[in-house]
C-alpha cells in the first residue's frame, strides 16, 4: 500500500493530497511504521534528509493527532533549525495552526466531544499526546481493543501492559510507579496507558 492510499483510509483524498504536497515541498519523507511501545511518532533530521514516521494505527483521531505533531515538529524545524526547544511555544503555535491549515480540524469536528477535548487540548498540547488522559479517553472510544486505564486500577492491582505483567504501586501526577513481576524492577508508565487488568 502506497503512503497516499493509507493517508486515504483516514481522510478525503483531496485532504491526503494536500498533506502530502505539503511534505514534498519541504521535501521531507513520511512513513507508516508498525506499533512502537516507545511512542507513536517521530520527526528526525539527519544532514540534508528529512523524515517523520507514524505508527500504524486504525483509529484515525490518534494517527492524524499524532502526524499533525510531527508535522509541526519539521515546521518548527524549517523556521528556527535546533535554535528553540523541541515542544516550546514555536512548536505549539505550529501545532495548533497546523491543526487548522491542513484541513484536518473538520475530520474531528465530526464527533462534538472529541472536537471540545482536543481543542483544550491544543491551547498548550503537551509532548506525547498519551499524558492527557482526557484525549486518550476520547481517542479510545475508537479503538478496535478496548482496555482499561492504568488511571483506574487500585493500588495493588496486576495488569498486563505489552508483553509484561506488573502490579500497580503509586500514583504520581502524571504517571504511576509499577513493579515489573518479570525482573522485579519498577518503572513509571503514564496514567493514560491502556492496560488489560489480571483475573
Amino acid at each position: 500500500m502506497s503512503i497516499l492510499e493509507y493517508l486515504e483510509k483516514h481522510l478525503p483524498t483531496n485532504k491526503a493530497h494536500y498533506i502530502l504536497s505539503f511534505l514534498e515541498e519541504h521535501k521531507c519523507v513520511l512513513k507508516i511504521t508498525k506499533q512502537r511501545k516507545t511512542k507513536r511518532g517521530d520527526f528526525r533530521q539527519n544532514g540534508p534528509k528529512l523524515s517523520i514516521s507514524v505508527n500504524h494505527d486504525t483509529n484515525t483521531f490518534r494517527f492524524l493527532f499524532t502526524l499533525v505533531h510531527e508535522i509541526a515538529h519539521l515546521k518548527t524545524f524549517l523556521e528556527y533549525r535546533h535554535k528553540v526547544k523541541p515542544h516550546g511555544d514555536e512548536w505549539k503555535a505550529n501545532f495548533k495552526e497546523l491543526f487548522t491549515s491542513l484541513d484536518v480540524a473538520d475530520e474531528f469536528k465530526k464527533d462534538e466531544q472529541m472536537f471540545a477535548v482536543v481543542s483544550d487540548e491544543l491551547i498548550n498540547p503537551k509532548a506525547c499526546s498519551g499524558v492527557n488522559i482526557r484525549v486518550e479517553k476520547v481517542f479510545s472510544k475508537y479503538d478496535e481493543k478496548k482496555g482499561t486505564y492504568l488511571e483506574e486500577l487500585t493500588v495493588g492491582d496486576r495488569f498486563t501492559f505489552g508483553v509484561h505483567t506488573y502490579e500497580k504501586l503509586e500514583n504520581r501526577r502524571s504517571r504511576v510507579m509499577c513493579l515489573n513481576l518479570s525482573n522485579n524492577r519498577k518503572y513509571t508508565i503514564s496514567k493514560a496507558a491502556s492496560v488489560q487488568l489480571c483475573d
